[in-house]
């Protein structure tokens, strides 16, 4: 008998659901759903309407069900999905062929699903999501909040664990994201009798009803129930009412398989016992295989699978009915049976030149003791997935070190293996115990060292740079170590001390180390990476120009060696020392050309540090609407990757802008974010946090609060410059809050310390106007500050020459020059309004009233009248997206990040209360219509 699947039924609410995010797709807007409940519960059946809706509406569908095996196979999970997307397949690029960083794959796989969906909507369904490969679930993380404005929708279902898990802890981010999620509980008794009845063919009778109370409301459960007592002649019609009879009924689930099974013949039974062990679709063939006899010999047991519904066919392949079935079937073989047929089943993967992983599979299911040839096969599963799924390589690696005898001479170098994966899985605590283990056994010095300096880059990644300098000490301290070794200890405890206020010698020191170790030894990436430190050192320092020299020097080498050298993307520091010397253009160019090589490379870390120093110098500049997007772009990715410590910033400049555009309560939540970080032991540059605190509190109307956040960082100078280095302008402000609370000492001690740094460099325009403005607002003098405002009148630092216009005008108004008092006024309330610094141009209303003068109102002339809430910068991209470009090409047009058009989008969106790319057209298309004549 074929198993026909029943009519979904109980589930109304939840298929109205499905096919409203269907025909919203349809229509143009995307989004994404979690499907949650027990196995059996409908999941499955639920998807397969959703898919059958989506096909009548003309979408393209792919889909696939993940298996247990995909859990150690990266992006298998959803590639497969990928490749059966149809009608029109997906051109997907060469991701086989290519060996870059894992963000270069999911940046292709992006690219090529922005380009499909800008022709044709389309559906995605992921079932079985538990059992997603640790790469998907990266890619997942990025792009199903990526899609929500595109005709793309994702339908993820899922079973709910115990424990928490990569695949579990994405899939609740993506909710936390906007996704939907529906929750499946059991069918009511309505549904249930329904469901009977559809099964039989006939009416039920209280007996059939309580045997179905067995199947507590799941669907799969009771239907296999009543299929086995059909099969069995335990359910009989009568004048078409079916009853229950007989005596050994099943007692759940489990036992109806048995005793379903044990009407098959002998060969079927071993057929499916195979299939379950092999633990994917399968060959008949492999089956065979694997049992030791031919195809087909197996031809009748697989019709009689396939009949009684325990199989299906899927393409040249069987797979179980549900995956349930599987696992009663594995569950219910016999311990040395399933062992054994996993030996076989791993010789058969290897003679066949299958995956190493999916031979380490079954070696780790097989129960055998590990030797070396077994760690050998571990070792190599592990090298094969490592740079794109680390964390399945170091379980690998984990599951052969526990099994292990500790006295083995392959013990402790499999050790230091582990640290290095577990480390780079972020699994910071697994990683410890095994190297202090490690340790403690004794290693070689090289060895060692390298275990070490794994664990030190792992902690300095994880924002712990104390606990990272403390291991990079370590590892320098052990016995003779290779040169190449030492650089990079160096080149991690130069970055991981940037941290500890009061020794920035000690980072020059090892920078320079890096530097020189680095070049004798050829380890050309730690000498850029130490040369990158140095450039560090020498801006907290306020040495600007050994700044730029040392970056210059950084970007040379990654230029002339390439290799991993590029791959620490000196140009970030470089486009940092150009910024503080007013070079803007020329920084602009340099985080463009370093955007587009590390999108090349794929490499992932760099992304969030990227759009945060590009998002800084906007906000210099004053674009405030293009540096909020980036940030937030920023701060997406960072969350993505979990790279927690490049959250700090990117949240301190956020509330930053979000601050001077007067939305103080968007920046609160951004510093209580960001305080939430540094609680759970993240360490942040101290002038990030300290002068978030002082600008938010002093918008705050608390001058006394902002001092105490910045008195740290006042009684280093002049010894650290940092803050000044990052933003001139703070040394007017922090006068300004220092005479409001009485704290000359401070005032008098910012004065000197921007003086001092203007005066060593007299040609950077911005230290000298800022210098001036600080020294004019401490003694009043109105001299000062007209030479202030005269210098800042050159450097393209708008919102610092607005700020000491303001004063300026104050200052000239207490002197009785009340016309230019109020020109003065007037000119700072321009630059305000043309670059959205709501909080400024407020103020200066309420000033321009208190000189007698009348206010300006808004000077800035929107776009379009019906987008007039929009920014110039959203402005421009809404026009190029309903001009039918994607992301992707609205960025090279624009010359930002996709990640950035995102950010906009989302503004856009919120702006316009729509949530389509399709309604954005048409908004602006009747937009230009009515600026025409």
């Amino acid at each position: 008998m074929v198993d026909s699947p029943p009519p979904v039924l109980g589930r109304d609410r939840e298929r109205a659901t499905l096919r409203r995010m269907i025909d919203a797709t349809s229509s143009g807007a995307g989004g994404g759903l979690v499907i949650t409940g027990q196995p059996g519960i409908g999941k499955t059946r639920l998807l397969a309407d959703a898919r059958a809706h989506a096909r009548a509406k003309g979408l393209a569908v792919g889909s696939s069900e993940a298996t247990e095996i995909d859990q150690v196979a990266p992006l298998s999970t959803l590639l497969t999905m990928l490749r059966r997307i149809g009608p029109v397949p997906l051109d997907l690029p060469r991701l086989d062929s290519h060996q870059g960083e894992r963000f270069w794959y999911v940046e292709r796989i992006a690219e090529a699903l922005e380009n499909y969906v800008a022709q044709r909507p389309l559906l995605l369904i992921l079932d079985d999501a538990q059992w997603t490969d640790e790469f998907s679930v990266l890619a997942l993380r990025s792009l199903v909040p990526a899609f929500t404005a595109s005709p793309l929708c994702w339908l993820i279902s899922r079973r709910p664990v115990p424990a928490r898990t990569p695949v579990q802890d994405a899939l609740d981010w993506l909710r936390e994201q906007g996704s939907d999620e529906i929750v499946l509980g059991q069918l009511d008794e309505r549904a249930v009798s329904q469901l009977c009845a559809s099964v039989l063919g006939a009416h039920v009778d209280a007996t059939v009803l309580a045997l179905a109370e067995r199947g507590a409301g799941n669907p799969f459960l009771i239907k296999h129930l009543l299929r086995t007592l059909q099969d069995t002649g335990q359910i009989v019609v009568s004048d078409g009412v079916a009853t229950v009879v007989g005596d050994e009924l099943p007692t759940g689930f489990y036992s109806a398989v048995d005793q379903r099974l044990r009407g098959l013949a002998p060969d079927t039974r071993r057929l499916l016992q195979a299939g379950a062990v092999l633990g994917r679709p399968f060959a008949l063939h492999t089956a065979a295989t694997l049992l030791g006899v031919r195809g087909g010999d197996l031809s009748t047991a697989a019709e009689e699978a396939v009949g009684a519904g325990l199989l299906a066919i899927d393409g040249d392949a069987l797979v179980f009915g549900h995956d349930l079935i599987r696992e009663a079937v594995y569950n219910g073989t016999s311990a040395p049976v399933r062992s054994a047929m996993h030996r076989e089943a791993m010789a058969l993967v290897h003679d066949a030149g299958g995956s190493p992983v999916e031979t380490a599979t079954h070696l780790i299911r097989s129960g055998t003791p590990a030797d070396r040839s077994s760690v050998d096969v571990l070792r190599q599963a592990a090298a094969e997935v490592a740079d794109r799924a680390p964390g399945t390589a170091a379980s690998l690696i984990v599951w052969a070190l526990e099994r292990l005898d500790p006295d083995d001479e392959a013990y402790v170098q499999l050790s230091a293996d582990a640290v290095g994966l577990l480390a780079s899985a972020g699994r910071l605590a697994e990683a410890r115990a095994f190297g202090e283990a490690a340790l403690r056994r004794g290693l070689d010095a090289t060895t060692e060292a390298t275990l070490l300096l794994g664990l030190a880059e792992a902690l300095k990644h994880a924002g712990n740079n104390e606990a990272a300098v403390e291991y990079a000490a370590r590892g320098l301290a052990a016995g003779s170590v290779p040169d190449a070794v030492r650089a990079q200890l160096y080149a991690v405890q130069a970055h991981a001390l940037m941290y500890d206020m009061d020794d920035v010698a000690g980072v020059d020191r090892a920078g320079t180390q890096a530097y020189v170790l680095g070049g004798r030894a050829g380890e050309h990436a730690a000498a850029a990476y130490g040369l990158a430190a140095r450039t560090l050192a020498a801006h907290v320092e306020g040495r600007l120009d050994d700044a730029l020299a040392h970056a210059r020097a950084a970007v040379e080498i990654a230029e002339r060696f390439g290799g991993a050298a590029r791959h620490r993307h000196p140009r970030i520091w470089l486009g940092v020392a150009l910024t503080s010397h007013d070079l803007f253009a020329e920084a602009d160019e340099t985080y463009s050309v370093g955007r587009r090589e590390a999108d090349e490379l794929g490499t992932a870390w760099s992304q969030p540090l990227w759009h945060y120093y590009h998002a800084v110098l906007l906000g210099l500049r004053g674009d405030l609407d293009e540096a909020q997007a980036e940030a937030e772009a920023g701060l997406r990715i960072a969350d993505q990757l979990t790279a927690r410590q490049l959250s700090v910033p990117l949240l301190g400049l956020l509330a930053r802008l979000a601050t001077v555009r007067d939305q103080l309560p968007a920046a609160r939540d951004h510093i209580r974010d960001m305080q939430a970080l540094l609680d759970d032991g993240v360490t942040a540059a101290p002038e990030d946090v300290a002068w978030t605190r002082a600008v938010f509190a002093d918008a705050d109307d608390d001058p006394s609060a902002a001092l105490v956040a910045l008195r740290s960082i006042v009684d280093r100078f002049p010894g650290r410059l940092l803050l000044f280095g990052n933003d001139p302008a703070a040394a007017p402000m922090l006068v300004r809050t220092a005479r409001q609370t009485g704290e000359r000492d401070v005032a008098r001690a910012t004065v000197a310390a921007a003086e001092r740094l203007a005066d060593a460099y007299p040609v950077i325009g911005s230290l000298a106007g800022a210098a001036r403005h600080a020294a004019g607002l401490l003694r009043t003098d109105v001299r000062l500050l007209r030479d202030a405002v005269a210098r800042l009148r050159d450097v393209p630092r708008p919102l610092a020459l607005a700020s000491a216009l303001e004063d300026t005008a104050v200052a000239e108004y207490a002197a009785g020059s009340r016309s230019r008092a109020v020109d003065l006024l007037g000119q700072a309330d321009e630059i305000a309004r043309r670059h959205g610094a709501t909080r400024v141009y407020q103020r200066l209303e309420r000033r321009m009233q208190t000189f007698g003068a009348g206010t300006r109102g808004d000077a800035v002339a929107s776009p379009a009248p019906m987008l007039a809430s929009l920014t110039r910068a959203e402005y421009e991209v809404a026009r190029l997206v309903a001009s039918g470009a994607t992301n992707r090409q609205v960025a090279q047009q624009l010359f930002i990040s996709p990640h950035t058009v995102d950010s906009h989008l989302r503004h856009i969106f919120g702006k316009l209360g729509i949530n389509k790319r399709v309604e954005l057209a048409r908004l602006v298309a009747r937009a230009e219509d009515d600026r025409r004549p």
